[in-house]
């Protein structure tokens, strides 16, 4: 239950990639209503690919108390054994107003501030999973990808597109966000691209 598995997404590369695990986004949960404050839900989270079910998990939701957390609880088919944990939100409030939502990455000793998490035993950031990005196919959503990558690093990031950022000092915050709304958009296509190609839902 830890990633895809199998089949062509393990071509590109011998280290393995974001697009070889079931990944949770914020804006999947915003997507099915999901963020805000005041909410509680719970219900079956699941990940098919090509409308078949691959994977699903339990979910308890909870932002009564802002931000709150999501619990997650399912069984690694492979090893048999149980997971129940809690992974807590945060919050951040943009200078051009409203409010953003991040996961707080539940594995030991990180607590990184992220938009995305992966299944791998647990659901982690990036960089607790090992991660690399698949740069030898150049398909157009790898293309959106590498474009999203490129502005996250311009302002002042290590190229995790779903890492949060810090406006770079001197910079008018006219062109920091026209900039970051850029890179939330390739970075949209890009993933839309990679589940069109493979047929996945629930990204």
């Amino acid at each position: 239950m830890g990633g895809s598995g199998s089949g062509d997404w393990y071509r590109y590369s011998k280290k393995p990639t974001e697009e070889n695990f079931w990944r949770f986004s914020i804006g999947a949960l915003k997507k099915h209503g999901l963020i805000g404050g005041g909410r509680r839900a719970s219900g079956t989270w699941q990940w098919s690919r090509n409308g078949e079910t691959c994977c699903s998990i339990s979910y308890e939701l909870n932002t009564i108390y802002a931000p709150g957390w999501l619990r997650v609880h399912y069984k690694n088919k492979s090893t048999d054994k149980d997971y129940d944990y809690k992974i807590y939100f945060s919050t951040t409030r943009p200078n051009y107003g409203g409010e953003r939502w991040w996961f707080q990455c539940p594995a030991q000793g990180c607590g990184k501030r992220v938009g995305v998490l992966y299944l791998a035993n647990i659901f982690a950031c990036r960089h607790c999973c090992g991660l690399a990005y698949s740069s030898q196919n150049e398909a157009q959503h790898y293309r959106m990808l590498h474009k999203a990558q490129k502005i996250h690093r311009q302002l002042g990031g290590d190229g995790v597109v779903d890492d949060g950022l810090v406006k770079p000092k001197g910079m008018h915050w006219k062109t920091f966000n026209r900039k970051v709304e850029i890179m939330e958009n390739a970075n949209s296509a890009s993933w839309l691209g990679a589940a069109a190609r493979f047929g996945i839902s629930n990204l």
